[in-house]
């Protein structure tokens, strides 16, 4: 990677004027909004980093600009950064959209980022009777936070809509599933690959798809391009040596707790024990201990929020005297 790939940063699904491999989803929710069947509330699910937010705000963009200058592209599924709309969610203005995320900092979203939800129903638009609600993530809402957003669903009017992602870390009620209708996004081998390419050429960078391991792609697009990213001061060639590559991320964890790096930590794992087992198939069973060990400890500090700097050493010890 050149200098002047350096400190990238992701680009924001807010701010992603272009949206890859969701044509066939975006086609057939513009052809329920025409036949007035589209949800009031829609929940969009898949992995963290497939693109269901960045689809989702395009969709939102597409509602939004209908009647504007400068409105949304079909042609080509690209959002005009010069659109009214879209400069005023980006500032946070705009009277037709409220949003409610989950920040990298939080646990959970609060219930008194919920209940502001409905101060937003009850304020007027503007030129378009249209109010929508997008909620990122909503498998972060909390039970007292989820049953604040029922009381919002159930006092929403019939041009509100909700857009909720869903990434399945964790389980959502099932009165609030009861109350969507759920569109699942999953994405092959090859179109996988295809939205990575795409999104590669946004960053003017040197990555290089022939270094990645094909089992890389088990994860999504987003995430592997954040794992890359977490790799920019080293040789991308560290992905053919997963070992080195969690032994790296261990101690780059040491230095900045980001939970990206526990993530790719455990699927590099999920991918060594894979290695591992095509190599040796006589400690087979051994293997599968471990890996699951090892896994279900990473899982279980981040669901409570344990200190995970002991865990890492024991990950490190066990990963090294595995047998080869």
């Amino acid at each position: 990677m050149t200098e002047k790939d350096k400190n990238l940063k992701i680009i924001h699904p807010q701010n992603q004027l272009k949206l890859f491999g969701y044509d066939d989803h975006f086609n057939s929710f513009i052809s329920l909004y025409q036949k007035e069947k589209l949800p009031n509330t829609i929940l969009l699910s898949g992995s963290k980093g497939s693109g269901k937010a960045t689809f989702a705000y395009h969709f939102i963009n597409y509602l939004l600009s209908y009647n504007e200058k400068d409105k949304y592209s079909l042609d080509n599924f690209t959002i005009n950064p010069n659109n009214d709309s879209y400069i005023n969610l980006c500032n946070k203005i705009h009277p037709n959209f409220f949003l409610l995320e989950n920040l990298m900092t939080d646990d959970d979203i609060k219930i008194e980022n919920v209940r502001s939800a409905l101060t937003f129903l009850n304020k007027s638009t503007y030129s378009s009777d249209i109010k929508i609600v997008l909620i990122d993530s909503i498998d972060r809402l909390n039970v007292h936070s989820s049953n604040a957003l029922l009381k919002v669903l159930e006092e929403s009017k019939n041009k509100t809509y909700f857009f909720l992602i869903n990434n399945n870390t964790h389980k959502i009620l099932n009165t609030i599933k009861s109350r969507s209708i759920e569109f699942k996004f999953f994405f092959t081998l090859n179109q996988k690959k295809t939205i990575l390419k795409n999104i590669f050429a946004q960053y003017e960078n040197n990555f290089d798809l022939n270094n990645i391991d094909q089992g890389f792609y088990f994860d999504s697009p987003g995430n592997l391009l954040r794992y890359l990213m977490i790799l920019e001061d080293v040789n991308a060639h560290l992905l053919k040596d997963k070992l080195s590559c969690i032994m790296y991320l261990i101690d780059k964890y040491k230095q900045k707790t980001d939970p990206q790096i526990l993530a790719f930590i455990s699927l590099l794992i999920e991918l060594f024990y894979s290695d591992l087992s095509v190599k040796n198939n006589h400690s087979l069973s051994e293997y599968f201990v471990n890996k699951s060990k090892l896994l279900g400890q990473i899982d279980y500090a981040k669901r409570f929020n344990l200190d995970k700097k002991n865990l890492l050493l024991s990950i490190r010890e066990t990963l090294q005297h595995e047998p080869k």
